[in-house]
């Protein structure tokens, strides 16, 4: 007997929207003449008012009270007017002056589409001259436009220059590193919806965002995000940008061979980007680098950095404070050789690494009030990528837990478990919803649930929503209830399962409406535990219905259309139906190419895939997707995580039902021993491991020692378990006579 397992886990894409983000539907209707009268009136005097305060926002105290950048002159910038481009945050590149713009391929696309959307993304990785070329972009297309620039670490500065926009129209609200403003409980998605869905003509949107942060949003299991923040990027026009550049841009930039910063970037183009070049990235990482050696005369510096750039990448997204890098670098200075390294003093330490360097910019980039500090996001790119997301150690995440917030705490523990650095995530969930953060609570659920101890993650859900205050947000309720529903459904109480999916879903379809991501996730599970009640073909139909939605709402290439597309499959096989076979070839291979080999749907797709063509002849090829399996499983969450003993468990069968008695022995005795260890003597998951321990040890030669095993997991298994009545089959016609294998719901 195998149940189906696999894909829904992506409810932590956006986990707990902190604000509403309903699309409104608007009606024309006649009015009365009289009525019509003073309708017009009313507009007129509202005009009125909203000319008065525009002119009142214009001017200098207002504007800066609000945390907006002010122009010379006191006032709010037009476009036009900003010519130092470090204020929209583009990185500077050596000299007096910016070098001059080389058009980019995508300019004209960039152009257009600012003419044509009210919220135009730029993604790309850091230094691939993405803001300059959005600025630029925007200088042509709309110099007179008024420029709001809020503080991304100020909730209500960024909601002033929202409020701002719409008096002081036609302006733009430039949103530089567009992740600084999705902390979680951000109030982003609520404030640019209410602009892009019936808001006012003359306001624009415009963000930048760096490719790996992209991704992580993008992610439906693999890359948790802060609450709401996915939100977001539904409502974007989303336009690439690459750092290489290509043939006809390089031929542009040569036009500019005069400018001696321009004529050694393009020299330098085989191994980097104009623009990764001009802004000094590569420079800057090498500064750093000589520091840390044990020749450099800046240990302390250099430990400094290295401390803004784990917090940086440990998913603190504002500028650190003070506090806490100094706190946090002597962990770094402890490993450059403590006093040994002579590391200078603090003020020398800081005064060297904010300092521009070939008068550009500088390692560490000051917040404006002098409070805090933020790494040149070039560094930790570059760090990550060369150590394959290299692990935080834990004195790191305990001094940055001990300095955060509770919203902060929900960033980093987001960030850890991404990291599959369970302990630092659980301490930051802990600590969020200890601090009155209740999404702490989603945090911690899905922690333990993929330890497979469903029934912590059931109590720990169930007591927030117990006592869940009055005011707390109907979304948040409702996401809660969600995720509560899913892993009830795990634990195996099936219909109440049912019953919570169907209240979160009737929730969201209330308040968002039927096209919406949060309602599709919530049907989604609603179908899982469907068709485990025992629809199947309900659960089919619902799943073929909600893809169309999902296309609709998505297009065909995004994730949570992949994620709908495995719901088909799944209950596409169940109902026996032969297209399973070809659904789910063809999400292996879609998913492996848009999501990457080692993302959590490729792999639960290409499980699916394996064990249908193993059960329908073709061993070899099963196993060999098997295998591959297991080694992205270990690659995602572990070699001792719950979901790679389950695969691995399975594997075990698969080899045995091969011929490989001997090998699945082995495996079967590692997985019997790893669960063992890992979840319990007593974890159904170790029971399923004993079983095909059981099989392989009869079918090599030892069936009274197989009966010894069966008997007691007989004695431990309740009564009407369906692994209990494969035991009870095996003892009775005898050790080895089927080769039957159990995983639970969703395994």
């Amino acid at each position: 007997m195998v149940w189906r397992r696999g894909y829904v886990k992506g409810w932590w894409l956006i986990v707990g929207a902190a604000v509403a983000t309903s699309v409104a539907a608007f009606a024309k209707s006649e009015l009365p003449a009289g009525v019509g009268a003073v309708f017009v009136a009313g507009v007129g005097a509202a005009a009125g008012v909203a000319s008065w305060r525009g002119s009142r926002l214009l001017e200098a105290p207002t504007a800066r009270e609000r945390g907006l950048v002010v122009a010379r002159r006191g006032r709010i910038p037009r476009v036009r007017d900003i010519d130092d481009l470090s204020v929209v945050r583009v990185h500077g590149a050596g000299g007096d002056a910016f070098p001059a713009f080389i058009p980019r391929d995508k300019s004209g696309e960039i152009e257009a589409a600012l003419a044509s959307y009210r919220f135009v993304l730029l993604v790309g990785d850091s230094t691939a001259g993405k803001s300059r070329a959005a600025f630029e972009a925007l200088r042509e297309t709309y110099p007179s436009h008024r420029l709001l620039i809020p503080d991304p670490e100020s909730g209500e500065n960024l909601a002033a220059a929202f409020e701002t926009a719409e008096s002081v129209r036609p302006s733009v609200i430039w949103l530089d590193d567009l992740e600084r403003y999705l902390t979680s409980g951000s109030a982003l998605p609520h404030l640019i919806r209410n602009v892009i869905v019936g808001g006012p003509p003359g306001v624009l949107v415009v963000a930048t965002i760096r490719a790996h942060e992209r991704a992580r949003f993008r992610g439906i299991e693999a890359s948790p995000v802060p609450e709401g923040a996915a939100a977001v990027f539904g409502l974007a026009h989303e336009i690439r940008l690459d750092r290489r550049w290509s043939t006809a841009e390089l031929r542009r930039a040569s036009e500019h061979m005069a400018d001696e910063r321009i004529a050694r970037a393009i020299e330098s183009s085989g191994t980097y980007g104009i623009a990764e070049f001009l802004a000094a990235g590569p420079r800057l990482l090498a500064t750093w680098r000589d520091a840390r050696s044990p020749e450099g005369n800046h240990s302390r510096g250099a430990a400094l950095v290295a401390a803004a750039t784990d917090a940086f990448c440990a998913g603190w997204t504002t500028h650190v404070p003070v506090p806490v890098l100094r706190d946090l670098h002597e962990h770094h200075l402890l490993d450059l050789g403590g006093a040994r390294a002579h590391p200078e003093p603090w003020e020398s330490a800081l005064a060297w690494a904010t300092k521009p360097i070939f008068a550009t910019s500088s390692l560490l980039l000051p917040h404006h009030d002098g409070t805090g500090y933020r790494v040149f996001d070039y560094l930790p790119e570059v760090i990550d990528s060369e150590r394959g997301t290299h692990e935080i150690p834990q004195p790191v995440w305990d001094t940055l837990i001990g300095h955060a917030d509770a919203a902060t705490c929900i960033d980093l523990g987001w960030t850890a478990r991404r990291r599959t650095q369970w302990d630092a995530a659980t301490s930051a969930f802990r600590k969020a919803l200890d601090g009155g953060a209740l999404m702490g609570a989603s945090g911690l659920a899905e922690i333990s649930g993929n330890a497979a101890r469903y029934s912590e993650a059931v109590d720990v859900l169930t007591t927030v929503l117990r006592s869940a205050p009055p005011d707390t947000a109907p979304d948040d309720l409702f996401e809660l209830t969600l995720q509560l529903a899913w892993w009830t459904g795990q634990s195996g109480d099936l219909d109440r399962a049912v019953s919570l999916a169907s209240e979160a879903y009737e929730g969201f379809l209330e308040l968002r409406g039927r096209i919406h991501p949060d309602t599709i996730r919530a049907r989604r599970n609603l179908i899982r535990w469907t068709g485990h009640i025992g629809s199947p073909a309900d659960a089919l139909a619902m799943a073929r219905e909600l893809l169309d939605a999902g296309q609709t709402l998505w297009g065909p290439e995004h994730p949570q259309v992949l994620g709908l597309r495995f719901e088909v499959a799944c209950w596409a096989e169940a109902e026996g139906s032969p297209a399973a076979e070809r659904a789910w070839r063809e999400l292996n291979d879609d998913a492996s190419r848009l999501l990457g080999y080692r993302h959590a749907l490729t792999n639960d797709a290409r499980w699916n895939l394996a064990d249908w063509v193993t059960r329908n002849g073709d061993l070899e090829t099963g196993l060999r997707l098997q295998k591959a399996v297991v080694e992205g499983a270990a690659a995602l969450y572990g070699a001792d995580h719950p979901r790679t003993l389950t695969r691995t468990v399975q594997l075990a069968a698969m080899l045995g039902q091969a011929g490989r008695t001997e090998e699945a022995l082995t495996t079967a005795t590692a997985a019997r021993d790893d669960c063992a260890r890992v979840v319990g003597q007593n974890h159904e998951l170790t029971h399923c491991a004993a079983y095909q321990l059981a099989l392989w040890t009869a079918l090599s030669g030892d069936p009274g020692a197989a009966r010894a095993i069966f008997t007691r997991l007989l004695s431990v298994l309740p009564d009407g378990h369906p692994l209990a009545g494969l035991c009870t089959r095996q003892t009775g016609e005898g050790p080895g006579s089927t080769t039957d294998y159990y995983l639970p719901p969703d395994w």
